[in-house]
């Protein structure tokens, strides 16, 4: 298999709220990382603000499988499948060989963690795994306090570069994960898309 003729999905496929370790497949290609530990959720309970959620979905938002939440995918992003995440959209094309794409995956932890206990614990997991975590700017999405980082590893024999935000709403934890190639103009990309992504998010009126 040609370093030079193959194209990567690589995503983060997280099963519990968390950052489960790199779940990565691969477009055109059937080799995958292995898997490494999932991290738990954190059991702390921390007040926090009462929230004041978004619900206005912007025209040609796209809706997620559970049906809590919609954005506004970028132009020519279309949604795949992935059974761990709750919306999963990525780009019409590669990017220095990775498919830049986003996804979302919902977890409902029996003790309902505040948003900086989740970044604290996820962050921690993932230096026991030798990846150093860098944290990004907070930020509103949906009308929700976020909390996120940035961090770089190799799949696949690529380097890619993630970064993932947690919310905590009605009693669940969403983790939101843009993946790209870890090269400048791939992560400038990606970056904005991330943003423009985000700026959609509507939660879906109860």
């Amino acid at each position: 298999m040609g370093a030079a003729s193959t194209t990567r999905l690589i995503r983060l496929g997280a099963a519990a709220v968390l950052v489960t370790g790199l779940a990565a497949c691969s477009s055109h290609t059937s080799a995958s990382p292995t898997p490494s530990s999932s991290i738990s959720v954190p059991t702390t309970v921390t007040g926090s603000p009462t929230p004041t959620p978004s619900t206005s979905a912007a025209a040609g938002s796209v809706e997620s499988k559970d049906k809590t939440f919609s954005v506004v995918a970028p132009t020519g992003w279309k949604k795949f499948s992935d059974a761990q995440a709750t919306l999963s959209v990525k780009a019409p094309a590669a990017t220095d060989k990775v498919t830049t794409n986003f996804n979302v995956v919902v977890q409902h932890p029996t003790t309902v963690p505040s948003v900086d206990d989740v970044v604290s614990q996820a962050e921690i997991a993932w230096r026991q795994q030798g990846v150093r975590a860098t944290d990004e700017p907070d930020r509103t999405i949906g009308g929700l306090p976020s909390r996120g980082y940035t961090f770089t590893r190799t799949a696949q024999g690529t380097q890619f570069r993630q970064t993932q935000y947690f919310v905590v709403f009605r009693e669940h934890v969403y983790s939101m994960t843009m993946t790209s190639a870890a090269t400048p103009g791939a992560q400038s990309a990606a970056d904005q898309a991330l943003t423009a992504i985000l700026s959609t998010w509507a939660w879906r009126k109860v």
